[in-house]
């Protein structure tokens, strides 16, 4: 994973042709689609402690930080309607960070885990890449980043909810907006062809981004396992 400059994903990308929406981005795969997500989500089979600490750690590192992905994109549109969706996003988001810094302190440190150096790193390349696309000058690429990272949100929910029930703490329910109005809004702006196509790709390197996130935590479970003898 390498670092993504602001910018780079104002350029057409040949490799593949991404998709033209953000419905066909979502159907793509999100976080709910990962196995390893669904493993730490598991409330009848546990995951291990040391995998939630894993996530809570992390995912703090990724979106913990202020500004974030969708604070850039905030600065992006002069819609008073995806002002008004963006500005309440922000003001949520920031009850999430609060969450995630009490989630990674309750959890506990993490656990050593082979090839710990590289980790940080890469969440940093990713929040970088994260970083550049809610700074694109392609008008809807940012915007389809933060509607991806809000409805993903609220399948990560899933798992600080899991962590927050395993140490005991009692997360406050999200304020984010909802699903349903986040894709209403979205349908009414990917009427225009041009945005709709950059909300597609925009959304869909977000969630790449999250896919690349949790192949990391499950690669640093799979190293502790077999460490541990599992």
């Amino acid at each position: 994973m390498s670092f993504v400059q602001p910018g780079a994903f104002d350029r057409a990308q040949p490799e593949a042709a991404p998709p033209r929406s953000l419905e066909a981005a979502l159907g793509l795969g999100m976080s709910d689609t990962h196995a390893f997500f669904a493993r730490l989500a598991d409330r009848v089979a546990p995951a291990r402690a040391v995998d939630l600490a894993d996530a809570a750690h992390f995912l703090c590192l990724l979106h913990g930080r202020y500004p974030g992905l969708i604070d850039y994109a905030a600065t992006r549109s002069a819609d008073p309607q995806i002002g008004k969706w963006l500005g309440r996003a922000c003001e949520a988001f920031v009850g999430e960070r609060a969450l995630l810094t009490k989630l990674t302190v309750a959890a506990g440190p993490i656990a050593s885990t082979p090839g710990q150096d590289k980790c940080t790193p890469a969440i940093i390349n990713l929040r970088g890449a994260l970083n550049a696309l809610s700074q694109s000058d392609r008008q809807g690429c940012a915007l389809g980043a933060a509607f991806a990272l809000v409805l993903d949100w609220h399948i990560v929910r899933e798992v600080l909810d899991v962590i927050a029930q395993r140490t005991g703490l009692e997360p406050r329910a999200s304020t984010l907006p909802s699903r349903e109005e986040t894709l209403e809004l979205a349908a009414l702006i990917g009427e225009d062809r041009s945005v709709g196509r950059a909300m597609g790709f925009g959304a869909s390197q977000m969630l790449v981004q999250h896919g690349n996130f949790w192949d990391m935590l499950a690669e640093r479970a799979q190293a502790r396992r077999i460490q541990d003898g599992f």
